[in-house]
This record gives C-alpha cells, sequence and structure tokens, in this order.
C-alpha cells in the first residue's frame, strides 16, 4: 500500500494523523479521543510502532495519558509529559532537541520551533515515504530542510482575515496578539516554502487552519501557484498517498 496520510483532525479542536504503511503505522499527535484513532486505523492497533507529540497544549496532547494505556510508545519533549503527569511512565520517551529516534522503520529527527511553549517539528523518513517535514505551531521554521519528498506545514490564518474580524467584532481585539506570535500566518508559510529546495516534493499538506481567521480555497491556491505542487488542506476523513515517488 506504500504511505498512507489518513487525517482525523487538524485544528483546533484537536490534531492528529496516522502515517500507515501495511505493517506499520505511526501516529503524529494526540489531540482526539483514542477511540477516533482505533477506528481510523480499523482497530488494527498492532501495527502502531509509537506516537510523537510536538507540544503540550491540549489540542495536540490531551489523549497522550490514554495513548501510553493503551501501549503506545510516544516520543515528546519532556515538557509535554511533566503538563500531563505523566514524567517517568511507561511508554513515554523524552526527546531531546536535534537528536533522531527510530519508531519501527520510521526515523524521526526533531528541531525547536517557535511557539508560546516549548515545541518541536519533525523530520520523518520511511523507506516507503521518504522524507516528511511535519511543522505546526509556530511562527516560523528557522532551518532549511534539504531532500524533502512530502510537507505538512501549518497556514493557520491571514492578516487581513484577522483585520477584518477584529474590526467587525467577530474576534477580540486581545486574542491577536497570542495569535501572531505562536500560529503561522499564510504569507509566513509561503516564506518557509520557498527558502526551501522543493524540486523532490510530491505533495504539500496545510494543516492547522482556523476555523474563523483562513480561506481553505485562498489558501491552497497561493501554495499551488507558487509551488506547482499538488496541494491539500487537511479535514478529518481525509486520505492522502505519500508513497515515495520511484521516478
Amino acid at each position: 500500500m506504500g504511505m498512507n496520510l489518513h487525517v482525523i483532525g487538524s485544528n483546533s479542536l484537536g490534531n492528529c494523523y496516522i502515517l500507515e504503511t501495511e505493517n506499520e503505522a505511526l501516529i503524529l499527535e494526540a489531540g482526539v479521543r483514542m477511540s477516533e484513532v482505533k477506528k481510523a486505523l480499523r482497530w488494527q492497533l498492532r501495527k502502531v510502532v509509537g506516537a510523537v507529540i510536538t507540544h503540550e497544549h491540549n489540542d495536540h496532547a490531551g489523549y497522550v495519558a490514554d495513548m501510553i494505556a493503551s501501549g503506545i510508545r510516544v516520543l515528546a519533549l519532556e515538557e509535554v509529559f511533566r503538563s500531563k503527569n505523566l514524567t517517568g511512565k511507561p511508554y513515554t520517551h523524552p526527546i531531546k532537541p536535534g537528536k533522531g529516534y527510530m519508531l519501527g522503520n520510521f526515523r524521526i529527527m526533531n528541531v525547536l520551533v517557535k511557539h508560546d511553549v516549548p515545541c518541536v517539528a519533525y523530520i520523518i523518513s520511511h523507506k516507503e515515504m521518504g522524507r516528511l517535514l511535519f511543522v505546526t505551531d509556530t511562527v516560523t521554521l528557522d532551518v532549511t530542510v534539504p531532500n524533502m519528498n512530502h510537507i505538512m506545514i501549518e497556514a493557520n490564518y491571514a492578516d487581513d482575515i484577522v483585520d477584518r474580524n477584529v474590526e467587525s467584532g467577530r474576534m477580540p481585539a486581545s486574542m491577536r496578539p497570542r495569535l501572531l506570535n505562536s500560529h503561522m500566518e499564510i504569507e509566513q508559510t509561503k516564506t518557509i516554502l520557498s527558502e526551501n529546495d522543493l524540486s523532490c516534493v510530491d505533495n504539500i499538506v496545510l494543516i492547522h487552519l482556523s476555523d474563523g481567521n483562513s480561506d481553505e480555497e485562498r489558501f491552497v491556491r497561493e501554495v499551488r501557484e507558487l509551488t506547482g505542487k499538488p496541494v491539500y488542506a487537511a479535514s478529518p476523513g481525509m486520505d492522502i498517498d505519500l508513497s515515495i515517488n520511484p521516478y
């Protein structure tokens, strides 16, 4: 089956994705109930080699305790486990920024990014997929990543949409500073993409779009026009083929 990306959730209500081959599955984020994860896996938990979590906020890590209770090994910063009172528990594996790890045949690197709590982006490699960049909940990415085959990147909001929502009263002005200092605006998403070599990239998946401050159709169109690549906006139930292109 190559590599399939299944989207369970990709917004402030809960984030979770599954990378799945015929024999293995890796879970990205623990922001949805385990019952939803099990259903997406067709109750084949034995396939799961582990999970990775970017940071401690509940829409990304709220169900990490249930995940480890299911016997799933979880890689995350120590702050994630500390925030959930899980320090030292079985199946928890604190990671160090910049270090590499293996879960099954998934090779996993991490780099620190800029959020309002400690947060990392992941660079995940697998023979069925090639190299995937997974970056969310940050205002930017300070490194370039070579030899990428797939990109999952946050495109949370657009400045002009936020301005209109504040002016109309749909969004409190007090929320603007936190948004601007913790999430990625579409122009910054495009800047990061333009700064990286996309010659080997087969897919770009925009993730964590704000329900009220984004425009899915516009964001997809703009990134497609910029990159010339297939572009998707992640939504629950979506499946995307991330198999490495042999050509």
